[in-house]
């Protein structure tokens, strides 16, 4: 039965990868009544020893060139701090284990020649990555989760690799970020934030409670070189809630972030929780938003505080009589905005929005959005005073239209999504980065495989792929 799949916790997830005050959609209630605890299961403890993958061989490892030297700064995307954000992903090479790719960013937006491979030597990257300057010294730090053998158990585990003047050295061991979860087999996504506001890099996760129930843990930073942050808390879980995934606003140094709980999944729609940040770091009080799995947070009306957009991913429980949505949830994408007393905007004619990037993509100092519709394309929505408008904005990039043996990809294998809206090239505004890459058929292109497209909406502004990398 569909409880029973819930409750065992053997529903999967593919995520993609993103502050509220006064919306009216749903309850709120206290997350507990108790203060925020700080129990011995995320003390530090020395780092597990790392496994044992099997590395691509040395000769197929293809550094860059070295990035421009920095001297720091506040951009939590620049890891060389030279004055321009960075891009990291894992990148898949078919039985060798994954590396760990950051592409610097320039006067010319990303320079795919100046770019730094970490090799799954000493971690098995999983992903997904992220960036934050976790120890305070003006250079963004890369985040990503990789398999952790303990006890003989696999388990994903975040771990840190440092930024610096020359980006991330690529013979570093990657720095285990000391939490013992005792939960093998199950992802612990870890999302970057500064939730309370102090202008130090934060990391919000998943982790087990007394009973099985699961709570919310925050690490305040800063962090020492050992992974250790200056202090830690942990909270319940929203009501009822089994975590499957976060999603926090991005680091602009303004304001505290707040952070999205969504609620496990069998395949259904379900609603997201908002815990709003502050001085003394998240709330233990929440708000139940509509029911959709793709969420993302901006400020989307040019006012200075935090908007949610919460939509429909397209994905159905398909057990008997529960293939559907009810009509407010099939197909909708709802705006909540920050300001109090504003009615939420509400689209109900989107269809699916399989991910969701927010950037300031025109520059006019509002967020936009762009939501994947594969196989119809990145839909650009712009932000401005009145909320988001849709104006027809379409961008279609696509990967090649056969695999090397010859098979035919479908349209919706095909087609490019969004990746990330970041201001690669320090003019102002964000490019919208687009992506592809094959699913499940990386042995059979022989090597690794992605594209990339930078574009500001109308044109692009640099393409490149890593085949050969």
């Amino acid at each position: 039965m569909r409880e029973d799949a819930i409750k065992s916790r053997t529903g999967t997830a593919l995520a993609f990868v993103l502050l509220l005050g006064g919306c009216s959609f749903g309850g709120e209630r206290d997350a507990s009544p108790a203060p925020y605890v700080t129990p011995s299961a995320l003390l530090p403890e020395p780092p597990p020893s790392p496994p044992s993958p099997s590395p691509r061989p040395a000769s197929l490892r293809a550094q860059g060139s070295p990035p421009a030297k920095g001297k720091g700064g506040s951009d939590p995307g620049d890891v060389n701090g030279d004055g321009f954000a960075d891009l990291t992903f894992v990148m898949l090479h078919g039985p060798w284990s994954p590396d760990l790719v950051i592409v610097y960013g320039s006067k010319g937006g990303l320079d795919p020649r100046t770019r730094t491979v970490v090799p799954g030597t000493y971690l098995e990257f999983t992903g997904p990555t992220s960036t934050a300057d976790l120890d305070g010294d003006g250079f963004a730090d890369v985040l990503v989760h990789g398999h952790v053998v303990k006890r003989g158990l696999t388990t994903d585990s975040p771990h840190i690799l440092w930024g610096g003047p020359k980006g991330v050295d690529p013979e570093a061991m990657p720095i285990a970020v000391p939490t013992s979860l005792p939960s093998p087999g199950f992802r612990h996504e870890t999302v970057p934030g500064d939730f309370d506001g102090d202008g130090e890099a934060d990391l919000a996760l998943k982790t087990p409670m007394t009973k099985g129930a699961d709570g919310l843990a925050v690490l305040y930073g800063p962090f020492t070189r050992e992974g250790v942050p200056h202090r830690h808390t942990v909270q319940p879980a929203p009501v009822g809630v089994d975590i499957q995934g976060l999603t926090a606003d991005r680091i602009n140094g303004r304001r505290a972030t707040d952070l999205l709980v969504r609620d496990l999944s069998d395949g259904e729609q379900t609603a997201p929780w908002l815990l709003r940040g502050g001085p003394g770091g998240l709330s233990l009080r929440s708000r139940r938003l509509n029911e959709g799995n793709t969420l993302a947070l901006g400020d989307f009306d040019g006012d200075g505080r935090g908007d949610v957009v919460v939509a429909d991913s397209g994905s159905r429980n398909n057990e008997p009589g529960y293939e559907t949505e009810p009509p407010g949830v099939d197909g909708v994408m709802t705006v909540y905005f920050g300001k109090a007393g504003r009615a939420p905007q509400v689209f109900g004619n989107l269809r699916f929005a399989r991910g969701a990037t927010v950037g300031d993509v025109d520059g006019d100092g509002t967020d936009d959005l762009a939501i994947d519709r594969a196989p119809d394309g990145v839909e650009l929505l712009h932000g401005g005073g009145n909320g988001l408008r849709r104006d027809g904005k379409v961008i279609h990039r696509a990967g090649p239209a056969t695999e090397p043996e010859g098979r035919k990809l479908r349209a919706s294998e095909r087609m490019a999504r969004s990746r990330a809206a970041v201001d690669y090239d320090g003019d102002g505004r964000d490019e919208l980065l687009l992506a592809w890459s094959p699913l499940n058929h990386v042995p059979e292109w022989g090597s690794a495989l992605s594209l990339w497209w930078m574009t500001d909406g109308d044109r692009d502004e640099s393409a490149f792929g890593t085949s050969g990398w």
